[in-house]
Parts: structure tokens; sequence; C-alpha cells
């Protein structure tokens, strides 16, 4: 890789991006600025430039790259989402009707995949199909989101599409203080035009802008960010593994000039001590000419190594070991506990950076598909990790219970709003009772 090639845009494949089109971009400046050169040798030297897909596509066959990308992916999704309403009003069947509209759109396993592309190549791009025809120019206008330009029953599916087919087309380079700086609002897609509001972009870690046309405006991936503490677990295992398999070497010293005449005796004699080489086998040697010794490397601390080169990958991923490895801490009293809570702490910041803002964006086409309105007393929060057991969860329920009693004798809430706190608590036993029913006497 030369010096200026981290500055040097991304090229698409054939047949990305469509022909009879001039684009002048002005990102060639930088690479001729002497004083980065010093800079652009130590970051290809690192590996800090953008591999490619192809080279990212084959990383994510490797096991180490592949789990770590998946764990966060698969937590991030695994409890999901709830909806809620603010307000007084009874919207349950609005409720339950989103649900099932997510449940047909596959809202979750999509995301996940999301997350998985951003963990592979450092960007996903989700297309939301409306039923528009992709010739015509039709996929080239912005999707507002508004009764009039979005149509209930509209909106058949959401479509993940890996990044390595596509690529922009327009961004401003001129005004930072455009609000397309840098940000496409157009998009290639294997030959096809799309708007940037067609195309959601999902990318967990952005790179400054100097980079972004190198990255093909997606961010950095984890696969590239692990690929030292990777390359380091490999090479510590097989040096672990090749010492193992020859950590001891038996010597004969002899008088080699006895087999100077005769080398075919020599390995003759070798090949015999190895056959019967064992526990219960006999080797006869000359008393005052030969002698055997057991030459061994020491084993000792070979595992603590070991570990903490698979720990470093770990660290880069913000992964505690039991999650990454299912290795569990051994000891006594030993427990991940701490670890993994603050490991869900992590996934939960993950929730809020890379889903809040296209997840809403979907909520608000899911709401005109099915009503032709955007409801805002319905959002939607993304249900804790960390769940309680049983007794937690009834211990829980009887603390709840007697604050609302003690309120209600206090005169802070009334019954009936407590019964109210207590049907729209998604966690308790009481969720689905009937708020339009008689209260029970006193």
């Amino acid at each position: 890789m030369g010096q200026a090639d981290i500055f040097r845009p991304y090229q698409p494949p054939k047949g990305v991006r469509g022909d009879g089109r001039t684009h002048l971009v002005m990102d060639s400046a930088a690479a001729t600025n002497p004083g980065l050169l010093g800079w652009l040798r130590q970051a290809v030297a690192e590996g800090v430039a953008f591999p490619g897909y192809p080279r990212l596509a084959e990383m994510s066959q490797r096991a180490e790259y592949r789990h770590m990308v998946e764990v966060i992916a698969a937590e991030a999704t695994r409890e999901w989402i709830t909806f809620r309403a603010r307000g007084t009003a009874d919207k349950k069947q609005r409720l339950a009707d989103l649900e099932r509209d997510f449940l047909r759109l596959n809202v979750r396993d999509v995301l996940r995949r999301m997350a998985e592309y951003d963990g592979y190549y450092g960007m996903g791009l989700l297309y939301v199909d409306t039923g528009q025809p992709r010739t015509g120019g039709a996929l080239e206008t912005p999707l507002l989101l508004r009764p009039e330009t979005f149509r209930k029953g509209s909106l058949r599916a959401l479509v993940p599409i890996e990044p390595v087919w596509t690529t922009p087309d327009q961004y401003d380079t001129t005004n930072p203080l455009s609000a397309e700086f840098y940000q496409p609002s157009r998009w290639w897609v294997q030959g096809g035009l799309l708007h940037s509001t067609r195309l959601l972009q999902f990318v967990s870690r952005p790179v400054p802008d100097l980079l972004k046309p190198a990255y093909n405006f997606g961010g950095l991936s984890l696969s590239q960010m692990a690929r030292p503490a990777v390359d380091n677990w490999l090479r510590t295992r097989q040096s672990v593994s090749d010492l193992l398999n020859a950590f001891s070497i038996v010597a004969l010293s002899t008088d080699m000039s006895a087999y100077a005449q005769d080398p075919e005796g020599l390995l003759s004699r070798v090949e015999a001590f190895n056959r019967f080489r064992s526990n219960r086998g006999t080797f006869v040697l000359d008393k005052d000419r030969e002698k055997l010794e057991l030459l061994a490397a020491p084993l000792a601390g070979l595992d603590r190594l070991q570990a903490q080169a698979q720990e470093q990958m770990c660290a880069v991923a913000q992964e505690p070991l039991v999650k990454f490895t299912g290795i569990t801490p051994s000891g006594l009293n030993a427990s991940a506990d701490g670890e993994i809570r603050v490991f869900y702490d992590r996934v939960h910041a993950f929730q809020e950076t890379f889903y809040r803002r296209n997840l809403t964006t979907i909520l608000h086409m899911v709401m005109l598909n099915l009503w032709g309105e955007i409801d805002p007393d319905i959002d939607f929060t993304f249900v804790s990790l960390w769940q309680m057991d049983e007794l937690a969860r009834a211990t829980l329920q009887k603390t709840r219970a007697d604050i609302d009693a003690q309120n209600i004798r206090s005169g802070i809430i009334t019954p009936t709003e407590a019964r109210s706190r207590t049907a729209h608590d998604a966690g308790g036993q009481y969720a689905a009772v009937n708020l339009a029913g008689t209260p029970p006497a006193a």
C-alpha cells in the first residue's frame, strides 16, 4: 500500500456505480501534504488504513472476529424493545398493531444483521422498500415521513444491504457548515441511485471526515480494530502448541566416530530406541562411551501467557471473558456478575447510540403504514438485559405494593392512580388488568 492510499477514495466493484456521470471531489490534497508522510508510513505499517471489503469479508470467517461481533449483535437484540404509550388514553390496540407489524417486517433480526455488518465492515445499510420501481428515478427522491407522501400500506419490507454493493454519489466537501458536508445525499446501489432517506445508514464508530472517502463513508469495523490483538493471540496460541508438541528431547551422547563407516547403524540404533520408548522399555547403553539425557523446556506460566493474549481480544471488544469464550472464572467465590453488569451497561449504550435514531424512523414509518399518521404519545424503550429471578421479582412487586399503600394512606395518590400504575407495569403480574372495569371494593 502506498503512502497516499490511506486517503484515496474507495473504489467500488464494477457495476456498483452507474455509467455516464462524472464525480469530482477534493480529497487528494491531503495526501500531497509533506507533513503527513511520516504519519502515513506509520498508519500503513500498523494496519489502521482501510483494508477493503474483500479482506474484511475474509476476516469474518475466522472464529475470533465472528464471535466478538455476534456476541454484541445478539445481546443488543436479545431482550429487544417494548412499546409504551404516554397519557391516559387506552392505546393497547395500537401497541399490539405495532408489535404485529414489527414481526411482519422482521425488524429485530434485520437490526441484528445491521450490528453484524457494522462489526464486520464498519457500516450497515437498510433499504426501505415502499414498492417504488427501481427505474424511472422514483428512488432518487426523498422519502418524507408525512401522510401525504407515505401512504398507508406502502411499507413492504426492510432489506439489509452489505456496503460492498454501495458507494456514495453526492456529498459536499467545501462547506463544513452544510448539513451534507461529508454526508452523502444519494447512494449508488449496483448501478441504481437511491436517496439517503431510503437507505438508512448504521455506523457505530465513525471515522474523521478526512478518512470518510477511503472508508466508503462507513466507519471503523470491530474486526479491523481487533486485528492486532487477534494476530497476537494466534501467534501465541501456535507458539504454545509448538512448544507442547516438542517440549522434551531425548539426547544420546555417544562416540560418533564409531559410526563414521556405518551411519546406517546409528540410524537403526535411534530407530530401535524410538520404537521401544515407553515406561516399560529398556535401552542398553555403553557405560563408558554413551550417555542418555532428557532435555525438557519449562512449561510453567504458559497458560497465563496464553490467557493474557486471549483477554487482549476481549479488551478490544469490551466483552467479558465468560461471554466471549464461555470460560467461567475459577477460584474460591469467583464470580463474573460485576463484569457482566458492566458489559450490559455497555450494550445498552450501544443500543441507544447505534439503534435509537434509525429505529425511531422505522417506528414512524410503521405508524404511517398502519394508521396514516404518527402518534407522538407512543415510543419505545430497550428492555434491560439484566433480568431478575422469580424471588427478586416477587420482592420488588411487594415493595412497590407497600409503597403504593403508604402513598394512598398519606393522600399522595389515589387507589385509581395506583391501579393504573400496576396495570401499566409490563413486568408485573397484573399487567393485563382491565382498567375499564369497576375497581374492586376497598
